[in-house]
């Protein structure tokens, strides 16, 4: 893997940081260390180890609490000592981090990674890596995005810098530090500084680990690896889910298999219902995440008080839960489930003042010998139910045509070539439970005034981030200021020397970045991973 072009990255930036400087004739000691202070972190993570260096030499003859006014003119010297180190003829292999062969695929595909950080080259190098390890990243620059992104994507490992634009990284580990350890997240500090202050705050504040930037590679991945191993002792370990005390999704699995198994040796049968909380997004977008955890919490209490002796109540994952009752069929479940509906829509909630109420879709299924068609077929029924109203049990069917998930991918782009390329491609994306569909678009406003959205499919739009009529930035922000489409994931699509691009569609909402040029199996396996996160829910 060639640092070569993060390198160019961070050069360019440099120069541009440069070029504010001069437009401004001076600036504070306090900016200067600043600035030595974050290059100092990027430059030893993507190989200028040199460089991080010299910023080290230069920051301890510097203060961070100094605002005196140093003339740009006085600064020529160190600028150009900066720019010795971004020179073409260093020995970049020399320098350069090789992944071993024996890393790649290395973590597993439940490893999903959130990177917090403002730092676009070290964030995007970091990213890359950790693909080729077989791991699903997402990045956000700046604290608000991050929460977001832990609440809505649920990821196993959570990096945070410690110095974000619109806060601290230790006001971010306030917002998640509790929901992070009642999923079993990892939660990780980076610092250019590791002091014994900050280390106490990094644990105090709820974090297990702080790492130091510039990243030592050869240490880093050793640690996920390790993380990695914990989270899945942990999970095997433990049967009920913290949050809202009812089973967890490997009590599930195990309970569901021994009913099988009773059921297979007595001719007895037993049943299953699914269900997922209406609209449950929205929930946290509008009352905050604190108010969706108390949902979710309310509503572990109501199985429990209403389940009979002998059935089970579970977590299933996110927003979804399941049931099980034994000896009995589905047709029979209707009643349990309606009882806990009618407790459950009268719960009133409230936050800043104002009260909301919840509702719940739910699918049954009657166990026939195989406990993977069981959980498709009471997977069926509850899309049947959110497909035709919501707040509603619905008793799978046999005799009914299967009905599919909608996923629809939009392609956004002004290159037709590129359009029918990826058209092409991905409609070879296979599912025999989703129902994949591919829209094209040559420009923003064709798509934004088009008819595509429906709130019972899954939309997965890829926007160039460059078009003549609107540009790619203005579409997704459009897009994300409709915080009703909360079932659309945007993928951007940039070249790497548009590295502005990339940061200002992270800002904005995007959810994942392709770098063009690209090879269309990697689009594929992107937007498979995507749709994966989409669609399970079941941790």
């Amino acid at each position: 893997m060639s640092q070569k072009k993060y390198q160019n990255m961070l050069a360019q930036r440099t120069e541009n940081i440069f070029e504010e400087w001069k437009a401004r004739g001076s600036l504070t000691e306090r900016e200067l260390y600043y600035f030595l202070h974050k290059l100092k972190g990027t430059s030893g993570t993507i190989g200028l180890q040199q460089l991080s260096l010299f910023c080290a030499s230069q920051l301890e003859i510097l203060t961070s609490s100094n605002d005196q006014k140093i003339p740009v003119s006085s600064l020529e010297n160190l600028k150009n000592r900066i720019r010795s180190h971004f020179d073409s003829t260093i020995d970049v292999k020399k320098e350069e981090f090789q992944l071993p062969d024996r890393y790649i695929n290395r973590l597993d595909t439940e490893t999903f990674v959130l990177i917090i950080d403002q730092d676009l080259e070290f964030v995007s190098y970091l990213k890359e890596l950790l693909e080729k390890l077989g791991a699903q990243v997402i990045i956000s620059l700046n604290g608000k995005r991050g929460i977001e992104q832990f609440y809505s994507m649920r990821p196993s490992i959570v990096i945070i810098d410690a110095k974000l634009p619109d806060m601290t990284g230790f006001e971010v580990l306030d917002q998640i530090a509790e929901p992070a350890r009642q999923k079993n997240t990892t939660l990780a500090i980076s610092s250019e500084e590791v002091t014994k202050e900050i280390l106490i705050e990094t644990y105090r504040r709820g974090a297990m680990d702080l790492i130091s930037k510039p990243f030592d590679m050869d240490v880093f991945f050793p640690y996920l690896f390790n993380r990695q191993m914990r989270q899945h002792a942990i999970s095997s370990s433990m049967i009920t889910d913290s949050l809202t005390g009812v089973g967890n999704r490997r009590y599930f699995d195990e309970t569901i298999n021994i009913l099988a198994k009773k059921a297979d040796q007595s001719e007895t049968t037993f049943s299953l219902v699914i269900i997922d909380l209406d609209h449950f997004k929205q929930v946290n977008d509008l009352y905050g995440h604190p108010a969706g955890d108390e949902v979710l919490q309310r509503f572990g209490e109501i199985i429990k008080e209403e389940k009979r002796e002998g059935d089970y109540g579970f977590r299933y994952g996110g927003e979804e839960f399941a049931l099980l009752f034994d000896n009995i069929h589905a047709e029979d479940t209707v009643h349990a489930v309606e009882r806990i509906r009618e407790k459950f829509n009268d719960a009133i909630f409230t936050s800043n003042e104002e009260t909301f109420e919840v509702t719940f879709s739910a699918g049954s299924a009657t166990y026939e010998g195989n406990t993977a068609n069981l959980v498709s077929a009471a997977d069926q029924a509850l899309y049947e139910a959110k497909r035709s109203g919501r707040n509603q049990t619905v008793i799978y069917d046999q005799s009914k045509r299967k009905v599919k998930r909608k996923l629809i991918v939009i392609i956004v782009d002004d290159d037709s070539f590129i359009r029918q390329i990826l058209q092409q491609t991905l409609l070879g994306l296979n599912s025999s439970d989703i129902d994949i569909t591919v829209k094209t678009y040559a420009d923003g406003p064709s798509f934004l005034e088009d008819d595509w959205y429906s709130p019972d499919a899954y939309f997965i739009v890829l926007l160039d981030g460059v078009m003549p009529k609107m540009d790619g930035l203005e579409v997704l922000s459009r897009l994300k200021s409709d915080h009703a489409k909360t079932n659309v994931t945007v993928s951007m699509m940039t070249a790497r020397k548009s590295a502005n691009d990339i940061k200002a569609a992270l800002w904005l909402g995007a959810d994942d970045y392709i770098i063009k040029p690209f090879q269309p199996a990697e689009v594929l396996g992107r937007i498979d991973k995507l749709a994966n996160r989409l669609f399970d829910k079941r941790e």
